[in-house]
C-alpha cells in the first residue's frame, strides 16, 4: 500500500471513531482527496506506516490506535498500542473468562444502575479491569446497552463516548455470539 493510501485509510477511520460516517458501510470510501495528502506536515508518519506495515496489518494498526489514543492524531499511534492488541485477540477468549470471573456469582447486578450511578460493569471498564471487547461481547449476549442509554440520566457524559466507541469498534470484531454465551454460562453454572 502506498503512503498516500495508507492516509486515505486513516482519514475514512478517524471519520469512523470521532465522528458519524460509517467505514463499512461507505467501504472506506470518502470524500478526501489523493492532494491533500500531499500538503500535510505529518506525511512522514503515513509512509512509515506504509513500509512498515502490509494492506491487512496497517488497518489493525490503525484500528488498535484509535481505541487507545482517542484523539486519533497519528504522530500519537505507536507499534506497542499495536502489539499490545493484537496479543490481546489472541489470548481474548481467556482473557474473556478472566475479566469476568470476580462477577459471576452476582452477574445481575453488574448491569444495574442504582441512584443515577454508573452500573458496576462500566465503573469496571473505566478502572481498565474489564476490556472493551468484554463489554462489546456482553452487550451481544445480554443487550445492556439499550437498558443504560433509558436509565442512565441525559447529562451523563460518560456514557455515550463508551457505548459510541463500542458500536465503532464492534465492526472490526469477529464474535463467535454462541461460544461466548456456553463460556459465560459455564461460569456462571461452575460459580454456583
Amino acid at each position: 500500500m502506498q503512503a498516500v493510501d495508507t492516509y486515505l485509510m486513516y482519514c475514512a477511520l478517524k471519520a469512523h471513531f470521532k465522528g458519524d460516517y460509517d467505514y463499512h458501510r461507505f467501504s472506506g470510501k470518502t470524500k478526501v482527496s489523493r492532494d491533500s495528502f500531499w500538503k500535510r506536515k505529518d506525511r512522514i508518519f503515513f509512509v512509515k506506516t506504509a513500509t512498515r506495515y502490509d494492506d491487512k496489518e496497517i488497518l489493525n494498526y490503525f484500528v488498535s490506535n484509535f481505541i487507545k489514543e482517542r484523539d486519533g492524531y497519528i504522530a500519537n499511534f505507536n507499534t506497542k498500542n499495536y502489539e499490545e492488541w493484537m496479543q490481546r485477540r489472541k489470548m481474548f477468549y481467556e482473557l474473556f473468562s478472566q475479566e469476568l470471573q470476580p462477577f459471576v456469582k452476582n452477574f445481575e447486578p453488574l448491569f444495574e444502575c442504582k441512584n443515577d450511578n454508573h452500573p458496576t460493569l462500566l465503573k469496571e471498564y473505566l478502572g481498565k479491569r474489564v476490556s472493551l471487547e468484554t463489554m462489546i461481547i456482553l452487550d451481544e449476549l445480554v443487550g445492556f446497552s439499550k437498558k443504560w442509554d433509558k436509565e442512565l440520566v441525559w447529562d451523563d457524559f460518560v456514557w455515550p463516548d463508551v457505548k459510541k466507541l463500542m458500536k465503532n469498534y464492534k465492526g472490526f470484531l469477529t464474535i463467535d455470539a454462541e461460544r461466548y454465551r456456553m463460556k459465560l454460562l459455564k461460569l456462571i453454572e461452575e460459580s454456583s
